[in-house]
Formats: structure tokens, sequence, C-alpha cells
């Protein structure tokens, strides 16, 4: 049987209703015959859950062995392919060239086995058990995830959402190596291979302390230049969306503080004279206490949050079920 949550089946029944011509591409590297029936699939599994996790003890965790069973998984693997597949790196292991190679065949193969066996190519949401991983920051959970989460838990019950917070620069590779199924972000400089749909606007409104000594009534640009911000970014610097919005217009703003969540950003505000921009919707949502909002003192367009996927996943039955109801349920969110 096959571990990780793909398949209940043997090689038998899959060679019984899937074209031998998926395994054929899978390892089309070897030069030298070799006989499928040889071949034991959980090893496919076992490379996916490698390239996925860039770590054996990360891989053997998401799949349900134990380290060393892995580290057997990924000796056979070598020997398999002739190659090493995947060496040893500071922060884990790192694919080969020819790993590279055999990613896109090899899931695509994974996918095709567990769509034949669980419906012959039709995804049923109701009986799916995948695992869906999102890149995203905390501020569009919090606007979609109450959207979303209702009607998957209604249609398909068994489905995981994983989501996690990567910065901008590691997406594109995240999405690329299959870590990710779906990033939720402004990546304009995107390589064709990464697939987007629009999701919803984002305004952004500022907030301060109830208590500010001097914003009451109106902020206005001179008071937004006046006091010191509060940043909410995950790239870690000190420089946002909206000081390039301010560069545009020959304006500068002094960031005191830049930080990762939002969570902390009330008790900060509510006990300074800082002023901390955010999304429209995560202050909605929030109704944080002790802080007054007001729109941004000049005029902005705002900008799309955008859904970003990788190519293969495009003809994927259970992907492009969840990257509509991410469309639809970004519909609902007003600006």
């Amino acid at each position: 049987m096959i571990e990780g949550g793909y398949f209940q089946s043997s090689l038998s029944v899959v060679k019984s209703i899937l074209d031998i011509s998926i395994f054929l591409s899978v390892i089309k590297a070897r030069r030298s015959s070799m006989n499928l029936a040889s071949i034991d699939l959980n090893l496919l599994v076992a490379f996916d859950a490698l390239l996925s996790e860039g770590s054996v003890s990360g891989a053997a965790a998401r799949i349900g062995l134990s380290q060393p069973a892995m580290s057997k998984r990924l000796a056979h693997l070598r020997r398999l392919f002739a190659d090493d597949l995947f060496v040893r790196h500071a922060d884990g292991v790192r694919p080969t060239e020819k790993a590279l190679d055999l990613a896109d065949p090899i899931r695509a193969a994974l996918r095709q086995i567990q769509d034949a066996l669980g419906g012959f190519g039709q995804f049923s949401p109701e009986r799916s058990g995948r695992i869906f991983r999102i890149a995203t920051t905390d501020h569009i959970a919090a606007t979609l995830m109450p959207r979303l989460m209702p009607v998957l838990r209604s249609a398909a019950p068994r489905i995981s959402i994983v989501l996690r917070s990567l910065h901008r620069q590691e997406i594109v590779d995240c999405l690329e190596k299959g870590s990710i199924d779906l990033a939720i972000t402004i990546l304009p400089d995107a390589p064709t291979t990464i697939k987007r749909a629009s999701l919803f606007h984002v305004n952004w409104l500022s907030i301060v302390s109830a208590e500010h000594p001097e914003i009451r009534d109106a902020m206005t640009l001179e008071l937004f230049l006046k006091y010191p911000h509060l940043l909410v970014t995950h790239v870690g610097d000190l420089k946002g969306y909206i000081d390039r919005l301010l560069d545009d217009r020959g304006l500068k703003r002094t960031v005191a503080m830049s930080l990762p969540y939002a969570l902390a950003v009330p008790a900060i505000i509510a006990q300074t004279d800082m002023i901390c921009t955010l999304s429209a919707n995560v202050i909605r949502l929030t109704n944080w206490p002790r802080v007054r909002s007001f729109p941004l003192p000049f005029d902005y367009f705002g900008y799309q949050e955008t859904l970003l996927w990788h190519r293969r996943n495009d003809s994927d039955p259970g992907h492009a079920w969840l990257r509509r109801l991410l469309v639809h349920a970004s519909e609902t969110v007003t600006s």
C-alpha cells in the first residue's frame, strides 16, 4: 500500500487502470531496461515529499515514516535513478538537476494515479483528503478565510488547508518546487510559468491611539508625515507599499518600527503617538479598541490582491476547484 494519503491500492491495481506511459515518462532518464513491476510507488511519494519539504526529517513526517526509513527510501531512489537526487545543504537537502527534471513527470504521475483511484479522473470534494498549502499574509487570511472555510467545511470536510508565511522572494521558488500549491500576494514580475487570477481590491486606513496628542478628528498630510509609523511587513525592512506611494509624490515618512504580524499593532498604537496603515478590511474585521481609524490623507488607487499558481496545476481538477472557491470568496470582499 502507498502511504501519505495518495492512494489505497497496490501496483497491480494501478497498472490495470492507468496508461503505462505515465511511468515510462518518470523513468525515462534511465537508459537501461527497467521492470515496472519492480518499482515501489512509495518511492515516488517519498521523492515528492523530499522535493516539497527540502529535508529528510520533514519529508518523513509528511508521509508518516521514521527518519531512518526515509533515508533508506532516498538511498533506493538514488540507485534507481543513478543520481544523488538530493544533496545535503546547511538548511536540509537540495535537488540536483536530474531531480528537478524528474519533478514534473513524477508529480503528474502521482496526480493521475490519485485521480484514477479516487474516481477515474474526477475530483470529489466530499471524499478528498488532500492538503492544500497556501502562502499568504495574516491580513489576507483574516479577510478570506472566514469566507472560505465555512464553504470548505460543508463541501469537503476531509480537506485540510495549511497557510504559510513566506517572503515574497521565496514564493516563485516554492510554487515551482511544489512546496506550496497557491500564493496570494502581489508579484508583478513572476515568470510565465506562474498563472494568476485577480482577487479582491485593497484600500488602506491609518490607525492612531484614541488618546493621540494631536490627531483627533482628521488625518492631514502634515500630521501623517510628522509622526512616526509602525510598519507591518514580512520583508523585514523599514519600507513598504505606503512608502512607495509617498516616493511617487516626493514625500517621506519616518518608520520607527516594523514587525511581521498585526496582532501586536493595536496595543502598540494605543500606547504611543505612532501611526499604522493597514488594509481597511483587517481594521473593519477586528474592531480594535482604543484606536481611531482615518483615510489616507492623499489620493491613491489601492491595488488588487492576486492568486498565483504554477501552470502544471492549471488542469488539476482539485486545484481548479479550490481556486474557484477562493475567487468566489473574494467577490464578497468590499474594499
